[in-house]
C-alpha cells in the first residue's frame, strides 16, 4: 500500500511539474515573440521616420534645384519640367532595379531584426 501512494504522489507531482512547465513554455513563447515583435516594429517606424525626412530634404533640395535651373534658363516651366523628367527617369531606374534596391534590403532590415538572438548565438551578424 505504502509503494502505490508514493508512486501516486510521485506522478501527481510529476503532472504538476510537467503542467507547470507547459505553462513556463507558453510565457516565453509569447514574450519571445512579443520581444521579436516589437523590435521589427521599431525597425519600421525608425525606417518611415528616416524617409519622411529624407522626404522633405530631396523636396526642399528640388525646389532649389528647380529655381536655380529657371534662373539659368530664364524660364520656370522649362525649369520644372526638366526636374519632372530627371525624377521621372530615375522613379523608372528605381522601379526596374526594385529587387535589388527595395525588396532584398527591407527583407535583410525585417529578418535581422526578427531573428536578431539566432544570429548572436551562431555567431553571424
Amino acid at each position: 500500500m505504502k509503494n502505490t501512494d508514493e508512486i501516486l504522489t510521485s506522478a501527481g507531482e510529476t503532472f504538476e511539474y510537467a503542467r507547470q512547465y507547459i505553462k513556463q513554455q507558453g510565457d516565453y513563447i509569447r514574450l519571445e515573440a512579443a520581444e521579436r515583435i516589437s523590435k521589427t516594429t521599431s525597425a519600421m517606424v525608425t525606417a518611415l521616420v528616416l524617409g519622411i525626412f529624407s522626404l522633405l530634404v530631396v523636396i526642399m533640395l528640388s525646389l532649389a534645384a528647380a529655381f536655380w535651373l529657371a534662373s539659368k534658363l530664364g524660364s520656370y516651366p522649362e525649369a520644372f519640367i526638366i526636374l519632372a523628367v530627371a525624377y521621372a527617369l530615375l522613379g523608372s531606374l528605381v522601379y526596374l532595379f526594385r529587387r535589388q534596391l527595395v525588396t532584398i534590403p527591407t527583407l535583410k532590415l525585417m529578418l535581422n531584426a526578427f531573428f536578431e538572438r539566432e544570429n548572436e548565438a551562431s555567431g553571424q551578424k
